[in-house]
């Protein structure tokens, strides 16, 4: 069974998602290029005044930020000095007591007659200011450790306000920063260029598409099945691929692909391109290494497997009056 098709190469449109505007192309139509070559360059004006507002917020912020955290530091360095000032005070106060009470006690330990007075807990007045200044000294000193503590916690939590926004700008400025890769356009595969759509200087809106690349030899054929001939194609089929016009060894093919439709076949592959026919769209795979062109027009070939006992569908029964010979001719014998 044969039928016919054309050669196709898998084309990929390049297009953007935002609206750009061309500022360098670097191939032609028919440059091959290799996967990751620079194709383009583009620009968006709106990106760059995003990323300069965004840029100056941050700034602002973290300026913010610091003067903060030089409050926070300045309140904890205060407090620190307080503290260690009525320390100081006490402590000093502590030990002029400690040292009157021990000359006292030297001097009149001798002298059994002079005893210091006792309260009835047994201890001296100097014990007693002792005391008190030890417990001024903790009533004076906890809520300043406390306020300090307090101060030293807000400067290391991570839920500050200020944080918070800034981390959040530097997520979108981070986007912005991807974005902005891509106004740079890579190859994506090794190819050549088919078409380019657009020129420096140009503004183009979103989704539009740019340019074209094509494999370099085609991979698949788009052959069309005639309707009567249909059902005999099936996916998976093994498909001799031959070119029309060179004299070259056939390819391999395979049925990767059925068409849901019967379509007009096209002028090119009709045997009279004065009458229209239809028939089934065919999409067959082969081999990249081949020397096949764009849209070349090749011969497909199906082998059909031969039932040797298929004849006994459509030959008549065989009965014993057509074994036995006339009746003349058995006299002549």
């Amino acid at each position: 069974m044969v039928f016919f098709g054309f050669a196709e190469n898998k084309e990929m449109e390049i297009r953007l998602e935002n609206p750009v505007i061309v500022s360098k192309i670097y191939v032609t139509p028919g440059s091959k290029v290799w996967k990751g070559d620079v194709l383009m360059e583009v620009s968006r004006s709106s990106l760059q005044l995003t990323q300069s507002d965004l840029n100056h917020e941050v700034a602002k912020l973290q300026s913010q930020l610091l003067l903060w955290k030089g409050e926070i530091k300045a309140n904890i360095s205060r407090l620190t000095a307080q503290k260690q000032a009525k320390i100081s005070e006490i402590n000093t106060q502590i030990e002029q007591l400690e040292s009157e009470m021990n000359i006292n006690q030297s001097l009149i330990k001798d002298l059994k007659s002079i005893q210091p007075a006792k309260d009835d807990g047994g201890k001296s007045p100097y014990q007693i200011k002792i005391e008190g200044l030890k417990k001024e000294l903790m009533l004076a000193v906890k809520p300043l450790e406390a306020e300090i503590k307090k101060f030293q916690s807000e400067l290391s939590a991570e839920q500050n306000p200020l944080k918070i926004q800034i981390d959040k700008l530097s997520e979108e400025l981070g986007f912005v920063e991807e974005e902005e890769d891509k106004l740079t356009v890579y190859a994506t595969s090794d190819g050549i260029v088919g078409s380019v759509l657009c020129k420096v200087g140009e503004q183009i809106p979103a989704f539009i598409t740019l340019m074209t690349l094509y494999e370099e030899n085609p991979t698949q054929v788009k052959g069309y099945v005639l309707e009567n001939l249909m059902l005999k194609v099936n996916m998976g089929d093994s498909i001799s691929v031959h070119a029309s016009v060179k004299d070259n060894s056939p390819l391999k093919g395979e049925v990767i692909g059925l068409g849901s439709r019967i379509v007009e076949i096209p002028e090119r592959l009709r045997k009279n391109p004065a009458f229209k026919t239809y028939g089934r769209e065919v999409i067959i795979s082969i081999p990249a290494d081949n020397n096949y062109l764009q849209s070349e027009k090749v011969t497909l070939k199906i082998k059909e497997e031969y039932d040797p006992f298929s004849f006994r569908q459509f030959s008549p029964p065989v009965t014993a009056s057509m074994m036995i010979p006339p009746d003349d001719q058995i006299d002549k014998g």
